[in-house]
This record gives structure tokens, sequence and C-alpha cells, in this order.
């Protein structure tokens, strides 16, 4: 169950970081600036031990019990760590777009606050 408060319920944040508008689009750096001040989101995009099981879900196609074999990591973690992710921000990343989200939004995070 998702929280009311998730920064990914919000449509429109969830438009920011589609592949359409950010590849070869300028960045809205005020809106981008304001989104990452979320306090779960930054949690999640500060935990190396879940962009680390997020990396190895999306290398795996996506699928639970490859990633979980290749990363050495028991498949109820992994379960555990996509599914906080979409508790604390809302999105679901056993859907490819909300992948794209999550890859395109790690990404900005990076260039956009970390510089």
């Amino acid at each position: 169950m998702k929280t009311k408060t998730a920064v990914f319920s919000n449509l429109c944040n969830r438009e920011l970081f589609m592949p359409g508008n950010v590849v070869g689009q300028k960045l809205k750096l005020p809106v981008y600036k304001k989104i990452f001040k979320d306090e779960n989101l930054i949690k999640i995009l500060e935990n190396e031990s879940i962009n680390q099981t997020v990396d190895a879900f999306i290398k795996n196609g996506l699928n639970l019990s490859l990633a979980s074999a290749n990363s050495y990591l028991h498949r109820n973690t992994l379960i555990y760590r996509i599914d906080k992710i979409n508790k604390m921000i809302g999105l679901d990343l056993k859907k490819f777009e909300d992948c794209m989200i999550y890859v395109n939004m790690r990404q900005i995070y990076l260039m956009v606050v970390k510089q």
C-alpha cells in the first residue's frame, strides 16, 4: 500500500522523468530541485544497497529470480527492497515504465544535487 505522500503518486512528477521529457530536452532544474527535497526520495536515492539491488534487477531484465541469483541476494531481500521503493516514493519497479522513471530520476539527481 502506497503512502499518500509518495512523491510519484503525483502524475506530474512522474511525467517529469519520462524518457521523452528528459532525453534531448532542457532540464527543468528548479522543479527537479523541489522534488529532490522529499525526505523519502532522498533516503532511497542515498541508499547504496537499494541502488545496487535496482541495478541488478534491471540488468537481469526485471526478473526477480535471476537478479537474486546473480547478485547473491536472497529473493525475499530483493523483493523487500523493491517494495520499499514502492511504499516510500510510489514507483513500482516491477513495471518497465516505473523502472525508466527511477533510472532517469537517479541520473538527474546525480547531476542536479551531487554535481
